[in-house]
């Protein structure tokens, strides 16, 4: 499973922006601001009577080849101490934090050929931040064919002091964004196709694998200073709104499927597995650009 995250990584620096500034010779240096808005309706976990929701707030800002972003997720549990989580009765957590911040960049090296570059670093924790850092990064090569198509091929990885992992990454993206008509960013395991009937409404579908990892708090009653792993397949489609040229709304629903957590001890060794059953999800975001 340390490969999928890996590849996780790839494709979504794949889907990011090398097309996008390619096209526009450079980056958009104004400032933009997205505001997110998720719920995923009450589940299982399986092999117990444990059902869990979760709502999860975000807010992130742009400027220039910068990113800076927050979200916080809060999560409602029925009979959490039936899931073998917690010793007693008690949650295993309320609430998780994630801090990121992140530059990409395109270096245009000779026609038709580009190079796109991303470092990050990232802190997901539920209460104290030590021992929640983690890093990524890619180098991927460009190449522009006919018709709008790129190919992409490079390294990408990531260090977090659970997991480490550097590995090689491809994919294909097809058109420009907000492109209309066909436009699609081709990857493993995450892939996307849009259809733009204009410049301002839009239809999406996609498909794709994420995880992440939380460091839990001192005196955790799940793993004091341990770490909390969350993974899952999603498909859905998205419905994309502009009712300004400067402010775009983005609107659907998608269901997690294939999900699993598990919980690492203070020492980085893994303590608990547990599948967890899927769930509808609904999102929303609203982004402008100043």
């Amino acid at each position: 499973m340390k490969k999928c995250l890996a590849l996780l990584i790839g494709s979504l620096l794949l889907m990011a922006s090398p097309a996008s500034a390619y096209s526009n010779g450079s980056h958009d240096v104004g400032l933009g601001l997205e505001t997110i808005v998720q719920h995923s309706f009450k589940s299982g976990i399986k092999g117990s009577d444990t059902e869990v929701s979760r709502s999860r707030y975000g807010v992130q800002a742009s400027y220039s080849i910068f990113t800076l972003g927050y979200d916080y997720s809060h999560f409602s549990w029925d009979d959490a101490g039936d899931a073998g989580f917690t010793p007693g009765d008690g949650t295993p957590w309320d609430g998780l934090h994630n801090f990121f911040l992140s530059a990409e960049a395109v270096f245009p090296l000779a026609e038709k050929w580009l190079l796109y570059s991303r470092a990050g670093v990232n802190s997901s924790f539920e209460k104290e931040i030590s021992g929640s850092f983690g890093i990524g990064g890619a180098a991927i090569l460009f190449r522009e064919f006919r018709n709008n198509w790129f190919a992409g091929l490079g390294l990408v990885g990531g260090y977090h002091p659970v997991r480490s992992l550097f590995i090689p990454a491809a994919g294909l993206l097809y058109g420009f964004p907000g492109d209309v008509g066909w436009t699609a960013r081709i990857g493993i395991p995450t892939t996307e196709v849009r259809y733009g009937f204009s410049e301002s409404f839009a239809l999406q579908a996609g498909l794709g694998y994420s995880s992440r990892m939380y460091r839990l708090k001192n005196n955790s009653p799940v793993a004091d200073k341990g770490y909390f792993r969350e993974r899952n397949f999603s498909v859905g489609m998205q419905v994309e709104w502009s009712p300004m040229e400067k402010m775009a709304l983005k609107l659907g629903p998608y269901y997690k499927l294939g999900r699993k957590w598990q919980v690492y001890d203070r020492h980085k060794s893994r303590i608990i597995s547990k599948d967890v059953k899927s769930t509808p999800v609904v999102e929303a975001r609203l982004s402008w650009r100043f």
